[in-house]
C-alpha cells in the first residue's frame, strides 16, 4: 500500500507562515536544500494539496518547469528546474469545494479521511499531502491515514502566524527516520507515525 507523506516548511516553533501569511525573513533555503526535497518528492507520484497551498506553490513552479523565471524569483537554479520538472510530473489532488477538476487537478472535497484512504488503495508511489492546519488536523487526528511526516524547518520564530498542528485532536507518537541539516541552519527531519 501506498504511504501518505506529510510535508510543510516551518519555523522552530511549527509556524507555516506570518500573520500575513508569507514566508519570514531570512528564509535560508537554497539549491542545496530544493536539491534534497526534490529527491524526496522523487519517491511520490502524487501531491495532495489544501486549496490555498496550490494556488501558492503549484502555478510557481509550472513556471519554471516552462524555462520561465517568476517574478519574485531572484535567480533559478539547476536544483529549482529539476524540483520544478519533479512537481510537474506529479498528479495534483486539489482539497477544494468551489475549484472544478482539470487535465492538470483532480480536485476532492467532502470525507478527506475517506478520500486519502481510497487513494492509498491505488497503484504506484507514494502521496505527499501538504495543507494548512485547519486541513490537516482533521486528517492527521484518525489514526493510520498519515505514515510519515517530513517537516523542513527553519532556523526563526515568528511571534504570530498558523501552527502546524493547530486544531489536533489527539496525540502523535512519532520516531525519527531521517534527517538532514544544512549548512544555511534548515533542518529536514522524517518521522514515521506510530500507530497505537
Amino acid at each position: 500500500m501506498r504511504k501518505i507523506v506529510f510535508h510543510m516548511q516551518t519555523t522552530l516553533n511549527n509556524r507555516i507562515a506570518n500573520a500575513e501569511g508569507s514566508f519570514w525573513e531570512p528564509f535560508p533555503w537554497g539549491e542545496e536544500e530544493t536539491a534534497y526535497i526534490a529527491e524526496q518528492f522523487s519517491q511520490a507520484d502524487t501531491w495532495a494539496m489544501g486549496r490555498a497551498t496550490y494556488e501558492a506553490i503549484v502555478p510557481w513552479w509550472d513556471k519554471v518547469a516552462r524555462g520561465e523565471t517568476p517574478d519574485d524569483a531572484p535567480a533559478i537554479t539547476d536544483a529549482d528546474r529539476k524540483f520544478a520538472k519533479v512537481q510537474q510530473n506529479m498528479t495534483k489532488v486539489v482539497f477544494s469545494t468551489t475549484l472544478p477538476s482539470t487535465t492538470d487537478r483532480l480536485v476532492i472535497g467532502g470525507d478527506l479521511v475517506n478520500e486519502l484512504t481510497a487513494l492509498k488503495q491505488r497503484d504506484g508511489k507514494d502521496i505527499l499531502l501538504s495543507c494548512g492546519p485547519k486541513t490537516l488536523a482533521p486528517i492527521a487526528s484518525v489514526p493510520g491515514v498519515i505514515d510519515e511526516y517530513l517537516l523542513a524547518v527553519s532556523p526563526a520564530v515568528l511571534s504570530a502566524g498558523p501552527q502546524v498542528f493547530d486544531g489536533l485532536t489527539i496525540d502523535l507518537g512519532l520516531e525519527l527516520t531521517d534527517v538532514k541539516v544544512f549548512k544555511a541552519g534548515a533542518i529536514v527531519s522524517r518521522y514515521r507515525t506510530l500507530h497505537p
